[in-house]
């Protein structure tokens, strides 16, 4: 089954009040601005999708450049190479063999550069993940946030009213200084919360607008649409770790690590030998680091699935309180409308749903994270670009 979250597009259907000690308040409350405000700012505030967001995050990348123009260097040194030996191919390296200088030097170029050429690849194919699942993270961070700030705004709109209605009351004698504190406290709390959660959003925004090169005060509409479907694992849970480890760029570097470590064991000049142990310790660690990467990461990968499962029980759980908090609202406006209950209840029950709602919300997106990042188990166990990048020299 599938449920789909949609951006703060819209505003929150919902009606706040606080009751006084019990009892309704009185007055004619007077039409929200909340919605008409946000209703304005959306028609002027430019949309932005999260694949557009991820053209400009990418196009921006300081680190993605970096890695290009690695990239375009070490393209540029193969085709020197070329140019001095007239070919370009990684000799064999199986078995231990002594060459003299000359040949020792050049080959070992072609070696490294060839070796720093996949480093580089797989560094940079780590990096654009890391930048996928940020800007997840940022859009949906961003999105839950602008909603709760709605309901907050109105929380505190009908806290205000509550207090100017409630200075009315004490003129009157009908409640104490006391409890004309009380509701002078909540309404200053309900602002301090807005004004919190609004600079909260602002320091997101200005995170969103440095991912993507813009103007650091720029706002936007987001759109980015989630839907939860239970993940369904396509095979064994071996078959699919070992296929995950063939394709994961941290184990990736770890193999090739071994690789640049053999080289150096096997490939000798036959004029300085005074590295052989070094080099044999050097391919050893390398062998054990790839065996210990590969535990953590099918003991990551393991721990992730149960975190799924476990996520999907959540989810059913927080749908299921969803719809008992719609129940009770039902309940409560027919026994509103004729008088069983009071306009406190009835407000209880409207905030009773929009808060399932927005727990329900917090889910979903945070699924959608766990399940990209369980497709994609080079995010896993910290595994970073900048400590794995290919080294041009």
């Amino acid at each position: 089954m599938k449920k789909r979250m949609r951006s703060g597009k819209g505003t929150l259907a919902i009606v706040l009040s606080v009751a006084l000690f019990g009892t309704t308040a009185y007055g004619a409350q007077a039409p929200s601005t909340v919605e008409a405000a946000a209703t304005q700012a959306e028609q002027t505030t430019p949309h932005l999708t999260y694949e557009e967001a991820l053209k400009k995050a990418k196009n921006h990348s300081v680190d993605l450049r970096d890695l290009q123009k690695t990239t375009d260097f070490l393209q540029e040194s193969k085709e020197d190479i070329w140019d001095k030996v007239g070919n370009f191919s990684v000799p064999i390296y199986d078995y231990q063999q002594w060459v003299n200088d000359a040949v020792f030097a050049y080959t070992s170029a072609i070696y490294t550069t060839d070796s720093s050429m996949t480093k580089n690849k797989y560094a940079t194919q780590i990096t654009n993940l890391a930048l996928e699942a940020t800007l997840k993270s940022t859009f949906s961070s961003i999105i839950e946030n602008e909603n709760n700030l709605k309901l907050l705004k109105e929380t505190s709109e009908i806290q205000g009213t509550l207090y100017e209605q409630g200075k009315t009351k004490f003129g009157l004698g009908l409640i104490s200084q006391y409890q004309l504190d009380q509701l002078k406290a909540s309404y200053e709390t309900s602002k301090t919360n807005v004004y919190q959660l609004e600079r909260t959003l602002e320091q997101m925004y200005m995170n969103l607008n440095d991912l993507m090169g813009e103007a650091v005060d720029k706002k936007y509409t987001l759109e980015y649409e989630v839907e939860f479907e239970p993940y369904v694992l396509p095979s064994s849970m071996e078959a699919y770790i070992n296929a995950a480890l063939k394709k994961d760029y941290s184990i990736l570097l770890k193999e090739q690590a071994i690789e640049d470590a053999k080289f150096k064991q096997n490939y000798l000049s036959e004029e300085d030998n005074s590295n052989n142990k070094s080099n044999k310790f050097s391919y050893e660690s390398a062998q054990r680091e790839l065996k210990a990467a590969k535990q953590d990461k099918e003991i990551a990968i393991r721990n992730a699935y149960v975190q799924l499962q476990q996520a999907e029980v959540n989810y059913n759980q927080a749908k299921a309180d969803l719809a008992l908090a719609q129940a009770d609202l039902k309940t409560a406006e027919v026994n509103y409308k004729v008088g069983n209950i009071t306009e406190l209840t009835l407000t209880q029950a409207q905030l009773g749903v929009t808060q399932k709602e927005l727990a329900l919300e917090k889910i979903v997106f945070a699924y959608d994270m766990q399940v990209f990042t369980f497709k994609n188990t080079s995010l896993m166990s910290g595994s970073s670009p900048s400590s794995n990048s290919a080294s041009a020299s």
